[in-house]
């Protein structure tokens, strides 16, 4: 399997991105480079990948049916056992970051990529701010070995652009009712209701990888899609990636219910509110102008509590935080004794002034 490191112009050192300057940093001769700076070292490792991916296809087969893959580290020369859906890594031996560039090539090239914001010291106090702010979490929980354990990760994602183009005809009426005396007055107004154009839905964007609890990523959404960027591997230095093993026809159908709601609430807003509506046409046709294979920025935690493994995200551009907490049994039952006691208390008092 072919793999790449990014090394340093300057010194042949591994280089790593850094959220805060939004630059590749090198950790030995401190040196900072721009994705623009580092293009022709990445077009290169690209382009080495592009020609390997060529004579992919002859190993495609075994390659499928193999759950754990071997790479050999171009630094080191050690040889690690990788997932099969690993893109981006490090070297277990000599801790250099490693591309494995199979995995980035072809089919499964990235088109975009939200880079970090947030960095490791920045996740874990976002982290902790969130999960302090729970009760009854045990004390181990925040100590610095298992904070030590949060891994940042690139999540795969299909993101589509949509078009809907609309085409709504028909009568609104609003009823009102009121009485003189004896005499009860009915007004209907009837309005005219017509709805013609093109909505653009974009940036509708689904999970694509099995592997991913989506229930937990989908919850520390949203992200801004603004700040997407066209994929350079230097982005990926530093941190884990993966690949997607979900094709894009197998989320489309919940893209497009996704896109077909937003647009049909617009519509809804567009039309008003009326005691009655009578459509003559109701026409919503969707279609999809773009599709881009996009990376997201994720932190990742692991918590294994009286057996039972706990898994927790920080969204690596907003912060957002999510999981299930474990509760300590123990703070739970003195909090509760000592609630039982001051409602005892208070009771006895009552009693005692009532008599």
């Amino acid at each position: 399997m072919s793999t790449a490191t990014i090394k340093c112009p300057n010194c042949g050192g591994g280089l790593r991105f850094d959220p805060d300057s939004q630059k590749s940093v090198c950790e030995f001769c401190l040196s900072e480079f721009t994705s623009l700076e580092l293009a022709r070292i990445s077009e290169a490792i690209e382009q080495k990948a592009s020609e390997q991916e060529q004579d992919r296809s002859a190993h495609q087969e075994a390659d499928a049916q193999a759950h754990l893959q071997g790479y050999v580290c171009n630094s080191c020369g050690a040889e690690v056992v990788t997932d099969e859906t690993t893109s981006a890594t490090f070297c277990y031996y000599c801790h250099n970051p490693i591309l494995l560039t199979s995995r980035l090539s072809g089919d499964f090239r990235p088109t975009k990529i939200i880079p970090f914001t947030f960095d490791r010291e920045k996740a874990t106090a976002s982290f902790l701010k969130w999960a302090k702010s729970k009760r009854f979490v045990p004390r181990e929980f925040y100590s610095q070995s298992q904070l030590e354990k949060i891994t940042g990760m690139y999540i795969p994602y299909w993101m589509a652009d949509l078009k809907a183009d609309v085409d709504y005809a028909g009568t609104g009426t609003n009823k009102r009712v009121w009485r003189v005396g004896n005499t009860e007055y009915t007004e209907n107004k009837v309005f005219r209701i017509e709805r013609q154009g093109t909505i653009d839905v974009d940036h509708v964007h689904e999970v694509a990888i099995r592997k991913i609890d989506k229930g937990l990523i989908n919850s520390i959404s949203p992200y801004d899609e603004t700040k997407t960027q066209p994929f350079s591997m230097t982005y990926l230095s530093g941190f884990f990636a993966e690949k997607y093993d979900i094709d894009k026809q197998e989320v489309q159908p919940t893209i497009e219910n996704r896109a077909h709601q937003y647009a049909a609430n617009l519509i809804q807003d567009a039309i008003g509110a009326y005691d009655k509506v009578d459509l003559e046409r109701s026409r919503l046709d969707l279609s999809v102008k773009q599709w881009d294979y996009t990376l997201l920025p994720a932190w990742v935690l692991t918590y294994l509590y009286k057996g039972k493994t706990y898994i927790y995200a920080v969204n690596g551009q907003t912060g957002k935080s999510y999981g299930e907490l474990p509760v300590d049994t123990a703070k739970l039952g003195l909090s509760s004794g000592i609630i039982a006691l001051i409602i005892l208390v208070l009771a006895v008092l009552g009693g005692f002034f009532l008599w």
